[in-house]
Parts: structure tokens; sequence; C-alpha cells
């Protein structure tokens, strides 16, 4: 089995946009009060507090027996939601398969959380069967999901359904958490919105996008190719033309400012990805803006 995390070496914060009002945070934050190394403040002693918690200067000064409260350090619950539709085993534009840039992407966030000691978790699937791996921090425990998940995606698998993999998250999935969801551009452009607005109610939500090969991409000029039904054989010929390959630039980049459009009336941001190479920044990038997006 190939190890995903070891291939990620790079340190990254994910930032969540609000306080955490149950078991979600790590040094993220928290209204609630609990034992750590963070001093808050203090307060009278009530009957039932822990006496290891009294501040006996502080009561010698007030008279009054008080007690050191701190901020609780607890942890995030980190969960991925992939697509493995058939369309994610088509190829990217540096040639690899859109499963592998995936798979790559859901490891570099794996990897930060786990290097930060939180819960991560995936579900993954399509029109057909779902998959569900709980939270947990054992990085064999990772590995082995990254690797199912990877070892899914296949071209004669189910179509791609984004809107019934988050229907299935909504239903089953009710602990609030930390989601990065995980498709390619046209498995997000085709997302039902009231869901994803349902869903972000409840949880932090981030996409990650894997991008599609453009059928005018150079390093399949000496190649035929076939659409992913096998169906359609598209010439090096007709490739070549270059009003056709305008065109088709034109419409992949007004499908990124539309998904981009979309997601931020939600409050919610997203990164393209185009490649394993380019993943760690494009991702970086995407947490850098998650700390200044508004709701």
């Amino acid at each position: 089995m190939p190890s995903y995390l070891v291939k990620v070496r790079k340190k990254m914060d994910i930032f969540a946009q609000r306080r955490v009002r149950n078991v979600l945070t790590g040094n993220y934050g928290s209204v609630f009060k609990g034992r750590s190394l963070d001093f808050d403040d203090l307060r009278e002693y009530n009957y039932g507090d822990d006496i290891k918690d009294i501040d006996w200067k502080a009561t010698a000064r007030s008279r009054t027996i008080m007690i050191r409260r701190y901020i609780a350090i607890r942890k995030h619950n980190i969960l991925l939601v992939a697509d493995n539709g058939n369309t994610m085993a088509t190829l990217a534009p540096s040639g690899e398969s859109k499963q592998e840039v995936a798979t790559f992407c859901a490891g570099v966030m794996a990897y930060v959380a786990q290097h930060h000691g939180d819960y991560v978790g995936m579900i993954y699937g399509n029109r057909g069967e779902n998959k569900r791996y709980m939270q947990k921090e054992d990085v064999a425990y990772i590995e082995n999901f990254l690797d199912k998940y990877a070892k899914s995606v296949k071209l004669n698998a189910s179509e791609s359904d984004l809107n019934s993999l988050l229907t299935y998250v909504t239903k089953t999935y009710r602990e609030r958490s930390f989601m990065i969801i995980i498709s390619d551009a046209e498995g997000v452009s085709q997302i039902d919105t009231e869901l994803v607005r349902k869903l972000h109610a409840r949880h932090e939500i981030m996409f990650i996008v894997v991008e599609d090969s453009p059928l005018t991409n150079d390093l399949l000029t000496n190649y035929d190719t076939v659409d992913i039904d096998g169906k359609m054989r598209l010439s090096r010929f007709f490739r070549q033309n270059k009003k056709i390959a305008e065109a088709e630039q034109e419409y992949r980049e007004a499908q990124r400012i539309g998904i981009r459009k979309t997601l931020r009336r939600m409050g919610i941001v997203c990164c393209f990805v185009d490649s394993t190479n380019h993943a760690i920044p494009r991702i970086v990038s995407m947490l850098e803006e998650q700390k200044h997006v508004r709701k």
C-alpha cells in the first residue's frame, strides 16, 4: 500500500470560522472551559469544583476561595467527503488521473489534521454504495482508507452524483465537523445549493475541485482520445483546432467563475487543483482565504 501522508511535507493550519459549542476544535478557540495550559480567568469556588484548580494566592488576597479556569483544548473532527464516480478516473490537465490528484489532496488535508492531532475520517461514494470511515487519529487507519478510496475509482464504476453523496452525509452525519468536499468541476457545478446550505448550517465546509484535462491538452497531441463512455472518439485533427481550443478555455474559465460565485455566496471557499505538483500551494491559498471569508 503506498504511503499518501509521507508525500506531504508542509505545515499548514485549518482555521475554523466559528467558535465551537461542542467537541470541535483544537488549538482553534473554544467557548468551553476545561483543562489545558492556557489560563483564562478566575472565579469563585462552587460546590463540585475540583480542588486542584484552587488558586491559593488569589484566595488569600480576596479571602474568598477562587479557582482557575482554563481554555479547553479540544480537537477538530475532520471529514473528507470524496466523489468516486467514474469521471474521477479520467485525466487531469497534468496527465495524471483525477483520482490521483483527489487522493493526494485528501492526503494533504489528512496530514494537516494529523499534524495537529485532530481526528480524521472519510466518506466516499457516487450513485452506488457509499463507504464511511469514522474519525480516528491513527496514521495507519488514515492511510488505509485513502488507499481504499484510490482503488474504488474505476472507469466502470457508477456515474458521479455529488448531490447523492451530500444527501447521504446530511442524513448520516450529525456531529458537527470540518468537511472537505472533493470532486471535479462538473460535479460541483451541478450541486444543489439548498442541500449545501443545509449542510453548511451545521458544519464548516471547503471544496477542492479537481480540474479536467482539456481536449486540446498538449500531452495528448499524439493520441486519439475517447469520452468517458468510450462511444465517441476525438481525433487529433479535431482537437488541434485553435477555435475549439479557445472555446473550451472560455467555457472552463466561466465554469470556474460560476463555481466560485455560487460557493462564495454561501461563505464557502474552494480551490481548483490541476495536478499533484500544484496541490499544496493551491490548498495553502484556500486555507489562508478561509481565515478571512465572511459567512
